[in-house]
């Protein structure tokens, strides 16, 4: 009778031990320290004039879990759209007579600096929060060339014609995104708006031809994996 209560006993706690340890590593992927994450997605970019559909790529976004609650988050984004593509008049190149056109393509370049709430119940993740980004302006030249029988190429420009110059590169960013456990990491969605302090001047061959704000909504999908114990 000793024996079999003896067996049992052992039997019951190998069992919970079992059972223990599984639930201990299925929450792995939520007690991490640093969390990893890359992303991309689209929406619109928002202008006085006219409301355009823009691209975000998030390649590398680290994660800091301050607490349970809180984590601080950093990394470098590129937003870029169809409405920051400024065309310069057209000219005719004195050596071969061919009309062009110059067209000024803008890309934002984000270093975000995010406080972020986090709620992580069974396998799905929640995360809520806001901050502050420096957004240097890159401009790149693209020419467009059209001869006299009316054939018009497109190609890059070796030269840098145009230029973006803001009086403040701060903005402010405010995201909210939802995800769900898979493997040991998380696929997500996540919701982000963007706004500058200041407007962007364009130019042309130091001519100013326009400026405007960056007002951005961008709807993301990416996958993140955490690290550390």
């Amino acid at each position: 009778m000793k024996r079999r209560i003896s067996l049992f006993i052992f039997i019951a706690i190998t069992v919970s031990g079992s059972i223990f340890a599984e639930t201990v590593q299925d929450e792995l992927w939520k007690n991490k320290i640093l969390y990893l994450s890359g992303s991309f997605g689209l929406g619109p970019i928002m202008g006085p004039d006219v409301t355009a559909l823009g691209g975000s790529l998030n390649p590398v976004q680290i994660d800091w879990q301050v607490t349970r609650w809180l984590s601080v988050g950093t990394g470098i984004n590129f937003y870029f759209g169809p409405q920051a593509k400024y065309t310069a008049p057209k000219q005719t190149d004195p050596n071969s007579g061919i009309m062009e056109t110059y067209s000024g393509v803008e890309t934002h370049i984000l270093f975000p600096l995010l406080l972020k709430y986090t709620l992580r119940p069974k396998i799905f993740s929640i995360e809520i929060g806001g901050g502050v980004y420096a957004a240097p302006v890159v401009m790149s030249t693209m020419v467009e060339r059209t001869n006299d029988n009316g054939y018009t190429t497109s190609e890059a420009y070796g030269k840098k014609l145009f230029s973006a110059k803001g009086n403040n590169p701060f903005g402010f960013i405010v995201s909210g995104g939802f995800g769900v456990k898979a493997g040991q990491g998380i696929i997500f969605m996540d919701l982000r708006y963007l706004r500058d302090f200041s407007e962007v001047t364009i130019k042309f061959k130091d001519e100013k031809i326009g400026s405007h704000l960056w007002n951005m909504i961008a709807v993301n999908v990416g996958y993140k994996i955490g690290f550390f114990k």
